[in-house]
């Protein structure tokens, strides 16, 4: 099976990627909406209505967390192959669908496939977002505009919840009703504001079958993008010990009750709505390592904070907020990096194969946090972020030394992205 030739094109006007590029900060919106109406009550659901009780609960999140990595790196390739705007509505769609119906579902077989399904097509979602804003955006323009898609992400995380729970009050399946309308709509607008993969797709880097899978065996031998994956996963395994396991580990140094753990989230969330578009223009000028670097050391300093947890509430608040701008500096930064250095044709695949970091940090951060508590005191365990952040800060920032493009053999010399 051959792809289509690429057809010349102008590229997108200025109006077109003020409406697209808007469309897609619309359909983040949504999706995060959707996953913070669902997140909170799974468990729930799943024990209630869904036939999985006890323990079993869990497993819905690990089909789910299998469905994303196994897919990942397929999603993203299809993505550059048949057009980024055709798999994001492809992916809105099949989520739409994937957690819409378990609002119908009360039973434990059809819940686990349609979780594992929603998480194949949520695996090519996020990058194929993340590569159609590269699409649309000036190389000295990414790091605004991927900030700006991590304020509408937080947004959504912080309003979800609280639909979450007013959906809660109706039905416990509600939420997945509520989330299927959210994804939907998220869909429509991709149809309406986006305009097609031949305005402003990337042409099509592989000619056939075979050709794809050597660009995939390419990807894995880039040694530049395994740098960053190494270091982008030790900030997720770490970030997820706060996110997974802080609420044992803290209690273990200071009392602290659910609300108060939750409230510090929403700090976290709060400060990227605030403060995530100043620091990304503080950003945008500076040197590409020198911020990888600055944002990982920050992360590990911000969760090593954690153990003066004795010291009282305060002492977390100024950790997390630590964290936070440690986040705000390595989060756009890096996904504007690896745009610039994906090869023409293939960024979805890059930024899919980025994305693994997040299912490699949820796979193992969990345990592991759990583990090095049990072993050792607790504060060591925040303490030990540090060291490994400065690795990552490390890794990445060595990633993108110069040359800032992939070898001959991965890609060409430039990268155009409209003005």
């Amino acid at each position: 099976m051959t792809a289509a030739a690429p057809q010349s094109r102008s590229g997108p006007t200025a109006r077109q990627v003020t409406v697209a590029f808007r469309g897609l900060l619309v359909v983040r919106l949504l999706g995060a909406l959707a996953g913070g109406v669902m997140l909170p009550f799974v468990i729930l659901w799943a024990d209630r209505v869904g036939g999985l009780s006890g323990a079993a609960a869990g497993t819905l999140f690990l089909v789910q967390a299998v469905g994303e990595f196994t897919g990942g790196l397929v999603g993203g390739a299809l993505a550059d192959r048949i057009g980024h705007r055709r798999m994001l509505l492809l992916s809105t769609t099949g989520m739409a669908l994937g957690y819409g119906s378990l609002f119908l579902v009360h039973h434990p077989v059809p819940a686990l496939g349609l979780f594992l399904a929603a998480g194949l097509f949520e695996s090519a979602f996020h990058p194929t977002i993340a590569a159609l804003i590269g699409d649309l955006h000036a190389d000295e323009d990414l790091p605004h505009a991927y900030g700006l898609t991590r304020v509408v992400a937080s947004v959504g995380g912080v309003i979800g919840p609280i639909l979450g729970a007013a959906a809660v009050a109706f039905s416990l399946s509600g939420v997945f009703a509520v989330a299927g309308v959210l994804l939907v709509g998220a869909a429509l607008t991709v149809l309406v504001a986006v305009p097609p993969d031949r305005v402003i797709g990337p042409e099509t880097a592989e000619t056939d079958t075979k050709e794809a899978y050597g660009a995939l065996a390419r990807i894995l031998r880039d040694r530049r993008l395994a740098l960053l994956i190494l270091g982008g996963s030790l900030l997720s395994i770490t970030f997820t010990w706060w996110q997974a396991d802080g609420l044992v580990l803290l209690n273990q140094l200071h009392p602290l009750g659910t609300t108060a753990y939750a409230a510090l989230f929403v700090i976290d969330a709060l400060a990227i709505i605030l403060f995530q578009i100043p620091v990304s223009r503080w950003t945008r000028r500076r040197d590409t390592r020198r911020m990888l670097f600055l944002g990982a050391a920050l992360q590990g300093v911000g969760l090593a904070g954690f153990a003066a947890a004795g010291l009282g509430y305060p002492a977390l608040v100024a950790a997390v907020l630590v964290v936070s701008f440690g986040m705000m500096i390595s989060g756009p930064t890096t996904s504007a990096f690896i745009t610039r250095y994906a090869p023409p044709g293939r960024s979805a695949t890059y930024q899919a194969a980025l994305s693994t970091t997040q299912d490699i940090g949820a796979a193992i951060g969990p345990t592991s946090g759990l583990a090095l508590g049990r072993i050792g005191a607790p504060a060591l365990v925040w303490i030990s972020a540090l060291p490994l952040g400065l690795l990552a800060g490390l890794a990445t920032a060595r990633a993108a030394g110069p040359p800032s493009r992939p070898d001959p053999h991965t890609a060409t010399a430039g990268s155009a992205h409209p003005s």
